[in-house]
């Protein structure tokens, strides 16, 4: 089973970094340009919560961890935190809709708790799509 993983600092542009690493190593996983779209449009989305959301009561950033593994019909991205949860914002900066966008895009979404505390999105993405 092919896999990546990458650990960035929650910054304001991690979440173009993180695309780009996952997006390049998606290339040479998946054929169909719509699911490598996906892929880019996902983890840009759940890396940017992360950077909006998971440190806001800390004065440094924290990290993100990225973890893409490639089985014989799909791919799994799962992006992990170590902030402070999945909470409301009434004071939010963004829109609210990158969760809803990734469970658009996403042949599966998942949001969990880790025993450890912080959140960590679980994507997958079907490479065998029929057209």
């Amino acid at each position: 089973m092919p896999h990546a993983a990458w650990s960035f600092t929650a910054a304001r542009e991690t979440p173009m970094q993180a695309r780009r690493a996952v997006v390049d190593w998606a290339q040479k996983h998946v054929e169909d340009r719509a699911v490598l779209s996906d892929i880019a449009l996902a983890i840009t989305e759940a890396t940017t919560n992360v950077v909006l959301h998971a440190y806001r009561d800390r004065e440094l950033p924290g990290t993100v961890a990225i973890k893409a593994e490639r089985y014989d019909d799909h791919v799994c991205l799962y992006v992990l935190d170590e902030g402070s949860g999945l909470a409301p914002r009434v004071d939010s900066p963004g829109l609210g809709l990158g969760l809803g966008l990734i469970a658009q895009v996403a042949d599966s979404a998942d949001v969990r708790t880790p025993e450890t505390g912080g959140t960590e999105v679980v994507m997958r993405f079907n490479v065998s799509r029929a057209a």
